[in-house]
């Protein structure tokens, strides 16, 4: 666990910032595609997109993320006691 505070933990919010850039830019692009009545739509389908992401993450993916090694050291499963 003592690589979340070192350099894991800086690489891994680097990343996070520039997926959150990247979630906003496609929403732009894809809000220039549509009508304008639709852009509203568009923006909120983005956001629920990022939303339902970040509670998939945080059930499933930082248990993988952060937990014992496991399978050859390629991925962590979560301790469950």
């Amino acid at each position: 666990m003592e690589g979340i505070y070192g350099s894991t933990g800086v690489w891994f919010l680097i990343g996070a910032i520039l997926v959150w850039f990247m979630q906003a830019g496609f929403a732009m692009v894809e809000t220039g595609f549509t009508r304008a009545k639709n852009a509203g739509n568009i923006i909120m389908k983005n956001l629920m997109d990022f939303c339902l992401g970040t509670i998939v993450f945080v059930l499933l993916g930082a248990g993988l993320m952060m937990g014992e090694d496991a399978l050859f050291g390629l991925i962590g499963l979560p301790n469950l006691d």
